[in-house]
């Protein structure tokens, strides 16, 4: 098994060692420089700046982390699959519209519930789970997903809906 780092990811973990790095040495400077017997209003003065600066910095690398993340997040509605595919669980089935697609498509898996939570998880041919998303009533979830690999998936419950769940199983096809 192959383990790759994103570019992001490694600048993510340089980030953090800076800040981690500048707390550390905050701290060690603030340990370093502690006097016993100060004055009251000395103390005072000085934690009301501090918190000021604190304030400040956390400001910052919160939005700094917001703003990033906005690039990295899926919005619902920013990728529309080439193929939809209407998927309704209950007690205990699944059923779908329609029930093949081609290999290769980009696939919109728009799912509800007819009556409880349901788990919805899609299995490629090797039993790998690629995808899942809560099945639940009077909601509708998309899931996107990219299905290259033609053959038979496998559609199960992942949550428990009740006595049948372990039975809650349905197969797909995705055809050259």
């Amino acid at each position: 098994m192959e383990v790759s780092f994103g570019g992001f990811q490694v600048v993510v973990l340089a980030a953090f060692l800076v800040v981690t790095a500048a707390l550390v040495g905050v701290f060690v400077l603030v340990a370093r420089q502690a006097r016993r017997n100060v004055a009251f209003e000395d103390v005072t003065d000085t934690g009301y700046r501090l918190r000021r600066v604190w304030l400040a910095f956390l400001l910052l690398l919160l939005t700094s982390g917001v703003v990033l993340a906005l690039f990295f997040l899926p919005y619902p509605g920013a990728a529309q699959g080439t193929a939809t595919v209407r998927v309704s669980g209950g007690l205990f089935y699944w059923s779908m519209n329609p029930e093949t697609v081609s290999a290769g498509s980009e696939v919109s898996f728009e799912v509800t519930s007819a009556d409880v939570n349901h788990g919805f998880g899609v299995y490629d041919p090797e039993g790998v789970l690629i995808g899942n998303v809560q099945a639940m009533p009077g909601y509708t979830n998309r899931m996107d997903l990219t299905l290259e690999e033609p053959g038979t998936y496998m559609i199960a419950c992942l949550e428990y809906c009740g006595f049948k769940h372990h039975e809650m199983l349905r197969e797909f096809e995705v055809t050259p």
